[in-house]
């Protein structure tokens, strides 16, 4: 088989555990470009989030791709620097003030929990006393607005977070699952942080419709995750590959699982075997 594009998770998987893109990633996804492969981000991230590491990776040019939020947004890098959305999926305002209003007295009852929001421009926006760039490295490439109170918003949601210990989220998805069903879907990106997102949002839906968009079958498409939320993208490409250190439902879903974690250099190694 020859695959044309490459979608990869960023945290967990091109990332290595101190939030860095390897030198050896670095080259490969950049000879996979110079070959006329697509190399596309696929995160939970927001569209301005991913910059910083698209700009590393020499990706911030016309003609490339990016899919944030889950696969809730589907972007083009303009030559502004900006980006152009082809897809944009949010939670309504009415359900998002709903979720807010039902969850924080829920959230407040367990320590070190917090919950935070990504508003329809893609920025993180927080309460005013959230401790928010604490907790999240994220920020330091996006940086948080603070607002008075969710319930001053009156736009629509790309998605709802909510940060703590895994044992606790679980009951929160259930929590969530049970009370808000049909309006939200909930799914974890790591451990300690629970997405709440539209209903139909997911990285498979994500990648199939950019696989559309630029006329690529989807079984020229690879897929690279780690994480719960990867999921679906490993099951909707051509080739889905879970990393090394994927958590056990995600191997599940691959294909393929890697000897490679992402701190050996696992991009570099599909890279060099199935696209160049």
């Amino acid at each position: 088989m020859s695959y044309q594009l490459l979608c990869t998770d960023v945290d967990g998987t091109l990332l290595n555990s101190h939030g860095k893109i390897s030198p050896g990633n670095r080259a490969a996804i950049q000879a996979a470009v110079a070959a006329g492969k697509k190399i596309v981000l696929a995160s939970g991230r927001s569209w301005r989030s991913l910059t910083f590491y698209e700009q590393e990776l020499g990706l911030d040019v016309p003609g490339q791709y990016g899919i944030g939020f889950n696969g809730g947004a589907v972007y083009e890098i303009l030559d502004s620097g900006g980006v152009k959305l082809h897809h944009a999926l949010l939670m309504p305002n009415a359900i998002a003030l709903e979720i807010f209003a039902t969850l924080a007295p829920v959230v407040a009852n367990y320590n070190e929990m917090h919950m935070l929001a990504y508003n329809n421009e893609g920025y993180l926006i927080a309460e005013a006393a959230l401790r928010a760039t604490r907790l999240f490295d994220e920020m330091k490439r996006l940086g948080a607005k603070t607002v008075p109170s969710y319930q001053t918003q009156t736009c629509d949601m790309y998605k709802i977070l909510i940060h703590g210990t895994h044992e606790d989220l679980l009951e929160i998805a259930d929590f969530s699952a049970a009370r808000f069903p049909g309006q939200c879907q909930t799914m974890f990106s790591a451990r300690h942080l629970l997405e709440l997102t539209p209903m139909g949002v997911g990285k498979g839906s994500g990648i199939a419709f950019l696989a559309e968009l630029l006329r690529i079958p989807i079984a020229q498409v690879i897929a690279m995750g780690d994480e719960a939320n990867d999921i679906t993208m490993l099951q909707t490409a051509g080739l889905g590959i879970a990393v090394a250190n994927a958590v056990p439902a995600a191997v599940t879903a691959a294909n393929l699982h890697l000897p490679a974690s992402n701190n050996e250099d696992a991009v570099s190694a599909v890279i060099n075997q199935y696209l160049i």
